[in-house]
């Protein structure tokens, strides 16, 4: 059993989990300045938005055996050391638990969180489909903001917030998924899975995370930088230096590296916009980027 949770929990990839966990937080901070206000909900939202990455990633582990086989040999589902059935059953349990607790806070959490399940089926089904894939993932992970909402304020997001919502996290997350593309080029030609650097040379794809970067940057600091000059400041420096760090591992295809850097731009990014009206996010912001460092140190094998 003590095996069996190591590697389960190993296979959970919990670095991961701060990119779920900022975003329902993300949403949380969108419903208090409508109004919302903090308190026991709001702290279980984020302990399920931080596990849901997690608990979800042994399903994905489970419908990528076969690109896994050429990308990621020595995950633990791959060799056989994270027996499959058991984990799945034991993640659909904990997804339940997940919903039971939803429902009990707010239907509407319930809601956001079936809407984020549905859309990560797509993804699994739309893999192979350039372009749409990443957008279809980036819409999957946004569903963590609308949760986070609809916990906090009691209600669904109007189609306002909805709209609002998506343009400032949608593109992070399609960015984040562009990116973790890269590692995966062989095993994904291999399976038949389409995306743009399996089909165009890489410094196609290299382009085209350098624009998208930029243009997110400079579209969330010109609008943070109207309100809070000090923190967009510090927020630019942060985000330019773990950019230019992630295009020199890429180039490098230094991938075990890009995959830490990848999952720490995506999180700041995030943060960002919380910085608009005060600058408190910016510490969470730091202490999240350092732990995912330290959390990363205990996956030193690419391969896994």
């Amino acid at each position: 059993m003590k095996r069996f949770l190591f590697q389960y929990i190993r296979s959970m990839r919990l670095y991961y989990g701060f990119v779920t966990g900022t975003t329902v937080l993300f949403g949380i901070w969108m419903a208090y300045n409508d109004g919302g206000a903090w308190g026991w909900r709001e702290a279980v939202a984020l302990v399920v938005g931080f596990l849901a990455w997690g608990v979800n990633q042994i399903f994905s582990d489970y419908c990528d055996r076969k690109e896994d086989a050429v990308n990621a040999p020595h995950r633990p589902m791959v060799t056989g050391a994270l027996a499959a059935w058991p984990a799945m059953v034991l993640s659909a349990v904990v997804m339940l638990l997940f919903a039971a607790v939803s429902l009990l806070m707010t239907p509407w959490s319930l809601l956001a969180l079936c809407i984020g399940g549905v859309l990560n089926v797509a993804y699994s089904l739309l893999k192979r489909v350039p372009v749409l894939n990443v957008m279809v993932y980036a819409c999957a992970i946004t569903c963590c903001a609308l949760y986070g909402f609809a916990v906090t304020s009691g209600k669904f997001p109007s189609p306002l917030f909805v709209t609002a919502i998506a343009m400032m996290v949608v593109p992070v997350h399609a960015l984040m998924c562009h990116n973790s593309y890269y590692k995966d080029v062989t095993g994904d030609r291999a399976a038949g899975v389409r995306t743009l650097q399996t089909l165009f040379p890489e410094n196609i794809s290299l382009i085209v995370t350098v624009v998208a970067a930029i243009c997110i940057i400079l579209y969330s600091l010109y609008v943070v930088f109207q309100w809070n000059s000090f923190a967009a400041t510090v927020q630019a420096a942060v985000e330019l230096t773990l950019t230019a760090m992630l295009l020199v591992s890429l180039e490098k295809r230094c991938y075990h590296r890009a995959t830490c850097l990848n999952c720490q731009l995506c999180v700041s990014m995030i943060y960002a916009w919380m910085l608009v009206d005060r600058s408190w996010p910016l510490l969470p912001e730091i202490a999240s980027l350092i732990i995912i460092h330290l959390l990363f140190l205990w996956y030193r094998d690419e391969k896994e």
